[in-house]
């Protein structure tokens, strides 16, 4: 899809990075990274469903709860996610209540339900799907290095 900034890609890279802890932890791989407007770093974020039983413990979501809780929720608006993985319904969501600007992620959701055909409770509500039924969106940029976030999900999906 579209290019990235220098900045943004290592931003992205850091998700997949995050995403790769994730997995070697025994979550799914997912890993997310919370900029604020200057590009600065504000919180970061990996799946830990797997190791801490709660379902929500999702990477998008992890850095909107960390960031909110030490910074404020007024820091969330404006920000922009980058995620290793298109986000689910439940941190498109979330995103769109914490006044997120833009979201930037690799792995795109079909993609990302093609590495785990065992599990009949995959959502196949894409993000943009999602803001489609909100009043105002939140840019979507991706799937970008799509093929560097997939390294984190088995066979390589």
């Amino acid at each position: 899809m579209s290019a990235l900034a220098p900045t943004e890609a290592k931003h992205l890279r850091r998700a997949i990075t995050l995403s790769l802890e994730a997995a070697r932890s025994g979550n799914r791989p997912f890993g997310a990274v919370l900029t604020g407007a200057d590009g600065s770093v504000l919180a970061e974020g990996g799946n830990t469903v797997a190791t801490t039983g709660d379902i929500t413990a999702h990477a998008e979501s992890a850095a909107l709860r960390i960031a909110g809780t030490e910074l404020g929720t007024e820091a969330l608006h404006r920000t922009t996610v980058f995620a290793s993985g298109e986000p689910c319904p439940m941190c498109t969501t979330a995103m769109y209540l914490a006044g997120v600007e833009r979201v930037v992620f690799g792995m795109p959701l079909p993609r990302a339900n093609a590495a785990f055909p065992q599990d009949a409770r995959s959502m196949n509500v894409r993000t943009r799907d999602v803001l489609a039924l909100l009043p105002h969106g939140i840019e979507v940029v991706g799937p970008v290095l799509e093929d560097e976030a997939a390294a984190a999900f088995p066979a390589n999906a």
